[in-house]
């Protein structure tokens, strides 16, 4: 019974991305501030389509995942507040993001 629930929220949300699409991925809100540090970038053990559920950004979670690459989130400190890009990871290439892909 849990798992036809779970399919059927999974099937819903994917029904909802497809009429209305993914949401933009955000730019910083930060003009004319300097980071605080270097950005920290942070690799999730995803390798399956079931792991991408506490992804902040699950949508791009599966589809690093469909192309067989490590989700990730490059994470910059502003002294207004934090700023998260969110892409995938390899050894060879390091962070990217999907849409300069």
């Amino acid at each position: 019974m849990k798992s036809r629930t779970r399919q059927y929220g999974i099937f819903t949300c994917m029904i909802l991305l497809l009429c209305f699409g993914t949401p933009s991925i955000p730019k910083p809100n930060f003009p004319g501030e300097e980071p605080e540090s270097k950005p920290l970038l942070r690799v999730l053990p995803a390798f399956r389509q079931e792991e991408c559920e506490w992804a902040i950004r699950w949508d791009v979670c599966l589809k690093c995942v469909r192309q067989g690459v490590r989700y990730a989130q490059r994470i910059h400190f502003y002294p207004s507040g934090v700023y998260r890009e969110h892409g995938c990871y390899t050894e060879e290439e390091g962070f990217f993001l999907l849409e300069n892909r």
